[in-house]
């Protein structure tokens, strides 16, 4: 399935669960993720990917109060939103997506290498259409569709500054032994704050911004 397609269906989850129905959920998730990721405001030149991290977020991670359910699962289980049999798998595939940091690898031809930092494990995006503006000293936050064997990048991405890279490594490696999915969630809504605010504020040293620290962390 390409992916427009799956934009397609993302579209129609978006505008479905921000419906009447579910406007106090939307309302107390802008709060929530923009308490914990920073706020931006609507003239900067990436407040659109912001909003696109936000939906993906609202959609794939959040769980909504009432089912204890994410957005994209809950979405299987009502006849109310309304599927194809042949539209089905790709919406479970979408339920499926997987929020992590990769460490891009290498572009051969229009197959993307990356390694996810949470799993240590290599991976392919075979006929990627996203094949511009990945570095191999930056690591990027993103999420991935599985389809069969293999994934589609969703729509989402935050390239963190290479020299990022240490402390990122550092914190994937320590959280990585508490086994929390909740942390690991936590820890990259914080570094998306990070990287705007590192953005905001130039005439710090990086590490004044990507840091532990409460006394200089944002």
């Amino acid at each position: 399935m390409s992916g427009v397609v799956y934009n397609d269906l993302i579209d129609r989850l978006i505008l479905y669960f921000t419906s009447d129905r579910f406007k106090d959920e939307v309302v107390t998730a802008k709060k929530q993720f923009f308490d914990e990721a920073g706020v931006i405001d609507e003239e900067n030149q990436v407040f659109e990917m912001r909003m696109t991290q936000f939906l993906e977020w609202y959609l794939f991670s959040r769980k909504l109060k009432e089912y204890n359910l994410t957005p994209a699962v809950y979405a299987l289980q009502v006849s109310e939103f309304e599927t194809t049999s042949e539209e089905r798998p790709a919406f479970e595939s979408l339920a499926a997506t997987r929020h992590g940091l990769f460490e891009f690898l290498k572009i051969r031809g229009d197959d993307i290498h990356i390694k996810d930092l949470w799993l240590g494990k290599k991976i392919v995006i075979r006929d990627s259409p996203i094949n511009i503006g990945f570095s191999r000293e930056e690591i990027f936050d993103a999420r991935l569709i599985p389809e069969g064997e293999g994934f589609r990048f969703a729509r989402a991405f935050c390239f963190h500054p290479g020299e990022a890279s240490k402390y990122i490594f550092g914190e994937v490696k320590r959280l990585h032994k508490l086994e929390s999915p909740d942390e690991e969630e936590a820890f990259m809504l914080r570094l998306l704050k990070m990287r705007y605010k590192y953005e905001q504020y130039r005439h710090l040293k990086l590490e004044y911004v990507y840091t532990n620290e409460k006394k200089l962390r944002f």
